[in-house]
């Protein structure tokens, strides 16, 4: 009976999950699957402006990753990312003017990129010569000051690709 109801807890679950998953799914800017280009699939995650939201995004992408990530001047809490960025993401792509805790942290593990502004960013990922992989574009940080809100920074990476 225990283990009936384990599977039935576990189930339940995994249920909730899905569902949590397709409710972001449905809303723009929120792991925005909007684009299959060169080989990658295009994610607009736009609303996702601390590590948390990043961290759930990467988990629920399936295969490698290809990280677009803003500039912030917050610290942020890379140990409650860390291990899914070791396993899933093949590339970060930095914009920003500021050094990272990123690049120390990830740098060694994961290949790094610099860039000034998402436009750059973007580019560098289009020529990104990799096949099935997803490029994810989750700044982890606020739209500002580039950007009014998030919606607009969102719909500004789109409009690259």
């Amino acid at each position: 009976m225990k283990v009936a109801h384990k599977i039935s807890t576990k189930n339940k679950l995994f249920l909730k999950r899905e569902q949590s998953l397709d409710a972001f799914s449905s809303i723009e800017h929120r792991l925005e699957f909007f684009s299959k280009l060169n080989g990658k699939t295009w994610i607009n995650d736009s609303k996702s402006t601390d590590i948390g939201a990043t961290a759930f995004s990467i988990e629920n992408i399936e295969g490698p990753i290809i990280w677009i990530v803003g500039e912030t001047q917050k610290e942020r809490d890379l140990d409650i990312i860390y291990d899914l960025v070791i396993s899933k993401v093949e590339e970060i792509i930095y914009y920003g003017s500021h050094e990272t805790k990123l690049k120390y942290r990830f740098g060694s593990k994961v290949k790094y990129s610099q860039l000034l502004d998402i436009k750059s960013a973007v580019k560098m990922a289009l020529n990104n010569q990799s096949n099935n992989i997803s490029v994810l574009f989750s700044p982890a940080c606020s739209s500002f000051p580039n950007h009014e809100n998030y919606k607009a920074r969102g719909e500004y990476f789109k409009n690259l690709i």
